[in-house]
């Protein structure tokens, strides 16, 4: 046991004179290269840069005031068309049907039942693309948007 720690020791103190001479290395190489100087104009292009930039006018924000009616309107139509769907596919409720509290379905045609199956699968779609991009901002770690 005792020969381990010896062993062991002397690992540790090779291994540290190894790192203080390539440390020792790298600080000659490093103080051997030239320094990096700009070229003449390149102070001068920069700050020229940084006045334009100076200058220029804040950019222009967001119409927030236009945009929320806009979307608060598309939101109710959305919902309108939606509440309306639903009454057009809720069950007939005939006087009978009340008597014996038992529902029959209605019988929409084809050609009106083939839309809104597709548009279904279209909102569908749209839904896992958006979960999708939503996981990935979570991910990736960058906030701010949603």
């Amino acid at each position: 046991m005792n020969r381990a720690k010896t062993i062991r020791s002397e690992q540790n103190g090779a291994g540290a004179d190894r790192n203080a001479r390539m440390e020792a290395e790298i600080g000659q190489i490093l103080a051997t290269e030239e320094k990096l100087i700009p070229s003449s104009g390149f102070m001068a292009s920069v700050m020229e840069r940084v006045r334009q930039e100076a200058v220029l006018p804040p950019p222009i924000p967001f119409p927030w005031k236009w945009a929320v009616p806009g979307i608060l309107l598309a939101g109710g139509v959305f919902g309108w068309g939606a509440v309306e769907m639903v009454h057009l596919g809720l069950p007939a409720v005939s006087l009978a049907a009340l008597n014996s509290l038992t529902l029959t379905p209605t019988q929409l045609p084809a050609a009106f039942v083939a839309p809104f199956e597709e548009a279904g699968w279209v909102a569908l779609a749209l839904g896992v693309s958006l979960l999708c991009w939503l996981l990935s901002r979570r991910l990736a770690g960058s906030g701010g948007l949603l």
